[in-house]
Parts: C-alpha cells; structure tokens; sequence
C-alpha cells in the first residue's frame, strides 16, 4: 500500500512540475529547479533532500549531489538567515556575500555546465525548513539576464508560491520530501518519536519499549538538536504535521 501511495504521490508531483517548467520555458529561463529542504538535511552532511528540475538541469543537479553542494549553498544559507527576497547568483558573488567554498558551486555550474545566470525566489525561510525555487539561463549576456529578470519577477513570485503551495497543502506531497530524512533514523529514534507522540510520559517508555528513560531522554535531546534545537512541543507540532508515524 505505501508502495503503491508513494507512486502516486509521485506522479502527481511530475504532473505539477511539468507544468510549472513550461510556464517557466514560455517566459524565456532555460530550467527550473524546486527545494525543499528541512533544516535537519542542511545540518546533516549525510542527507540531500529531494529535488524537482527540469531535464536540462539533471548533469548539475547529479554533480551538486555527488559533491555535497547542499552544505556549500549560499541560497540555502541566506534563506536559512531569514533572507526573504529573490538571490542574483552571481550579484551575490559579486557583491562578497559568499564564502570561497560557496563561490565554486556557482562557478562550477557556469564552467562546466553552461548555467551562466540564476535566481533563487524563496518562498519558505526560517527555522524549520526553506523552499523555494531557482531559475537559470544558458545566455551569458548579464544585461539580457537582467531584462529577462526584472521583466519576470513579479510573475516568478507567484508561480513559486503556487507550486509551493500545492506541495505543502497535500501532506501526501510533504511526506515525499521529508522520507529521505526518515530513512536515516535508526531503531531506536523511531521508537522514541513513537513514544513522544502517543502522549504517554517519558517514564513509561522503558515499560512499553524497553528503553531506559534517561537514555530515551538523552535520543531525544539529540533528535530535537537534529531538527535545529527546538523544544519538544516544536518536534510534535512538527512531525504530527508530516504524519510521521506512517512511516515508522
């Protein structure tokens, strides 16, 4: 059964982005890429979140992956930083607003894979998780770029917001960019998330579980530092929204 929703789910999440992309197509960029990524996948080099991008941005996207792009991002940094407005790649390059690792990821993906221009529109900033999407051009003229931009923002705001929505609204849609972060809890969080959501008291864990309390104290200190050192209301507000315990 989860097989066969997780099928579904996808499909549905390729019917959207194909639509997204064309829109995208007609108003000039030559790719677009949706994030979302929880903070946990940022703080944690071992995890990558799942994307959606158009076919022209597949060799980049596999190459960013394989390097660990992901934890050398200063979009994802700056939007992490609460940075709500549209990033200019190279304007932020430009301006000294990168570290030197976070200079090769865009200057990679202009040597090697012809992305000369991008621009990021965050749509989700803060704490918990970022998302957004990002749009490139294979032109390598700055003032053509600038024109196309200015002439898209107000546009490229609202198709992020409405993709983003979309996603958000279907929790089915959520689960699908939040399982590569499940996939990499162990045993024994599973069984403490279990137990913090069932509502009983900490002190019952060894007795339903077999979990001594001060160590399942202990993983869930842990687990909440995961998530970005929020309090354990913040945690189950937060896994009750992406109906964790479906996939435990």
């Amino acid at each position: 059964m989860k097989h066969e929703l997780f099928e579904a789910q996808s499909l549905y999440s390729q019917k959207l982005f194909d639509e997204l992309n064309f829109k995208i197509s007609e108003m000039g960029f030559n790719g677009v890429l949706y994030s979302f990524y929880p903070k946990p996948m940022y703080m944690n080099k071992t995890i990558q979140p799942v994307l959606h991008y158009s076919d022209s941005l597949s060799p980049f996207i596999a190459h960013y992956i394989e390097n660990n792009y992901g934890n050398s991002d200063f979009v994802l940094r700056l939007a992490l930083e609460g940075r709500s407005e549209p990033v200019d790649w190279w304007h932020e390059v430009h301006n000294g607003n990168v570290s030197r690792a976070e200079k090769r990821v865009t200057e990679d993906a202009r040597r090697y894979f012809n992305i000369q221009h991008g621009l990021s529109i965050p749509v989700l900033f803060g704490t918990f998780a970022i998302a957004g999407i990002s749009v490139i051009s294979h032109n390598p003229d700055e003032a053509y770029f600038q024109r196309l931009k200015n002439k898209s923002i107000n546009k490229l705001r609202k198709l992020a917001t409405q993709y983003h929505s979309e996603i958000i609204k279907s929790t089915k849609e959520l689960n699908y960019f939040i399982l590569p972060l499940l996939e990499n809890l162990t045993p024994t969080k599973r069984k403490v998330i279990k137990h913090l959501l069932s509502g009983h008291p900490m002190k019952r864990i060894e007795e339903i579980y077999g979990i001594k309390q001060k160590y399942a104290e202990k993983v869930l200190a842990d687990i909440r530092q995961e998530f970005g050192g929020i309090s354990a209301n913040e945690l189950i507000y937060i896994l009750g929204m992406i109906n964790i315990i479906e996939y435990l």
